[in-house]
């Protein structure tokens, strides 16, 4: 196999040049673009295609004969030219091998973007981030966002403005749309295991990808994502025991979830379900995606606690985002009172919850909590409790918070403080 030109060397030289997008302010992308070369530093299992090669959604669903291989190792991927591309950096789609809950192989679809310029000693640091709550419908992948008609635009493009910043900093940004969101198979939404798997999986393909990526990292994420990298914290080691974790940044961590879902139900059958509502804001809208993630890993039945109306209504979930759940004539237009029924039997879905809640995990790695104190979506009491839970128990947990701050406003307001934490994790 050495001494031979390999079909991924011919088509590497087919491959077009790259353009960098630049963002102007407000959020709009630029025409203007800087020319670079594409150097793709594939190994000779992993299929470089050019960006017109493949339609795009045959991209995301290889044959089954070639998801199976090492969890971590690349199947294809091709370059990036605009949307979700980062300034300043070469970006790469990508699919790769991960491992789901009931041990099999599947295909991870993700984005990788590495720094223009020289890498320090040791290679590029690597963050790899995990998105919050998109959906569990593949057209809800991250990856898939290359324009503002992508029904969660106004996230991804909030989430790239802050990785670029990163990029800017000098640090590889690799992220995970997770295991079954824009790929074959269901989405684990909420399953902290698989979850794990997919952010450290990209990990090791980012490395595959480009050798001038070092074997430190830090797991970054925010909200369903602030989850993943707790999990991370904890698994990720074991998981990739080639590769160095320096620790997690988890902003507006899920938690609790099993704890919200018993009020409701405790509210709900004392028909005071409405007193709630202030605290809870919009959580009704993500109760279905909820249900499809524990439907991953156990045989749940809905009709035990769900209405006849919200039956019904479950399939939203499998072909629109969290923005289209939330409007009024949808999940967003409902109440404790519609969604669940009287004295439903919620325990199988709670012990689901319970399963995967971060507050109950041990680590040695040390873990930057950041949440906004206005955010309605990611209460901070239940942050508040995550962090009293875990350094009761020893964890080596930072916390900071932050006055006026809302859910998503959290990514921006914390940047300064997530920046000199992961900078000094690296010593730099």
């Amino acid at each position: 196999m050495f001494g031979r030109v390999s079909e991924n060397e011919s088509a590497r030289a087919q491959l077009p040049q790259r353009r960098v997008p630049r963002r102007l302010a407000g959020g709009c992308t630029a025409a203007l673009a800087v020319i670079a070369g594409v150097s793709l530093a594939a190994p000779v299992h992993a299929t470089p295609v050019g960006p017109d090669e493949t339609a795009p959604a045959a991209f995301y669903h290889p044959g089954d004969d070639r998801v199976a291989g090492a969890h971590g190792s690349v199947i294809q991927l091709r370059p990036l030219t605009s949307d979700p591309a980062l300034a300043g950096a070469r970006n790469y789609l990508l699919l790769y091998r991960s491992i789901d809950m009931q041990g099999n192989p599947v295909s991870v679809s993700g984005t990788l973007a590495v720094p223009d310029g020289t890498p320090p000693p040791g290679g590029w640091p690597l963050i790899s981030w995990a998105h919050g709550t998109t959906g569990v419908a593949d057209v809800c992948a991250p990856s898939q966002d290359t324009s503002p008609d992508f029904p969660a635009h106004d996230y991804t493009a909030l989430v790239r403005r802050v990785q670029e910043r990163w990029i800017a900093a000098g640090y590889a940004v690799a992220q995970t749309d997770y295991q079954g969101l824009g790929t074959a198979g269901p989405h684990g939404y909420l399953i902290g295991a698989a979850e794990q798997r997919a952010v450290t999986d990209m990990a090791r393909a980012a490395r595959e990808i480009d050798p001038e990526i070092g074997t430190r990292w830090v797991a970054m994420g925010h909200s369903q994502g602030g989850q993943a990298a707790i999990f991370a914290n904890a698994q990720a080691q074991q998981w990739a025991p080639e590769l160095q974790l320096l620790g997690s940044v988890a902003l507006a961590p899920a938690s609790h979830q099993g704890l919200g879902l018993q009020a409701s139900q405790l509210a709900n059958t004392a028909g005071v379900a409405s007193a709630l509502a202030p605290i809870t804001g919009g959580a009704v809208a993500f109760l279905p995606l909820i249900v499809r993630g524990a439907q991953t890993v156990t045989d749940l039945d809905p009709a035990r606690f769900l209405t006849p109306r919200t039956q019904s209504m479950l399939t939203q979930a499998d072909t629109g985002c969290i923005g289209q759940l939330r409007q009024p004539d949808s999940w967003g237009g409902l109440t404790a009172d519609d969604v669940f029924t009287r004295d439903g039997d919620l325990s199988a879905l709670i012990r689901v919850l319970n399963e995967n809640d971060p507050s109950t995990l041990t680590f040695t790695q040390p873990l930057l909590v950041l949440q906004g104190r206005a955010d309605t979506t990611v209460p901070a009491l239940a942050t508040d409790a995550l962090v009293v839970q875990e350094t009761a128990g020893g964890q080596p947990v930072q916390y900071r918070g932050y006055p006026g701050v809302d859910h998503r406003g959290v990514l921006d307001a914390s940047f300064g403080d997530a920046l000199a934490w992961v900078d000094t994790r690296f010593g730099r």
